[in-house]
């Protein structure tokens, strides 16, 4: 199992979106960066985007599943993280050619590999998980997203 890392604590109410109509894999983007460049700590938009395009420019950050983990390393103090739910969703380049809805995007401080390692392994291995998925797709706001990714709630679709 992967390390258990903070993954709620990565978020505030300010970069969780649910249900937005996103049409392309550069909207997405654009909107990770805005989300992650939230804070007096996080790196600027402009930084944030170019480095999450850079890092698609290597491969893509689709998992399979309809989900997706944007990530980059910029010069910033802390890691942040942002969770995006799509109304519909979008072509991400997916290994398994599913469209993908879920993404959680992380930016990350340039010098800090292993904490890198070990988010990227912790939201794939909640990612992984059928049930987690679904729930993530149901969940109706941010106390219940946060509940739901801190491992304090049944993987059962919520009600």
């Amino acid at each position: 199992m992967a390390s258990k890392a903070p993954l709620a604590d990565l978020l505030s109410t300010d970069r969780v979106l649910l249900d937005q109509n996103l049409a392309s894999k550069k909207s997405v983007l654009e909107k990770a960066a805005q989300l992650l460049a939230v804070g007096d700590q996080a790196a600027g938009r402009r930084d944030i985007f170019e480095g999450l395009c850079q890092r698609e420019r290597l491969g893509s950050t689709g998992l399979g599943h309809g989900v997706a983990i944007p990530h980059c390393r910029v010069e910033q103090a802390s890691v942040s993280g942002a969770f995006i739910r799509l109304r519909r969703p979008i072509d991400f380049d997916s290994p398994d050619t599913a469209s993908v809805d879920l993404f959680f995007a992380l930016a990350v401080p340039a010098r800090c590999s292993d904490v890198h390692l070990k988010l990227l392994a912790s939201i794939a291995e909640l990612f992984s998980d059928p049930d987690r998925r679904d729930a993530l797709r149901g969940v109706d706001g941010y106390r219940q997203l946060v509940t739901l990714l801190s491992g304090d709630a049944e993987t059962e679709q919520p009600q």
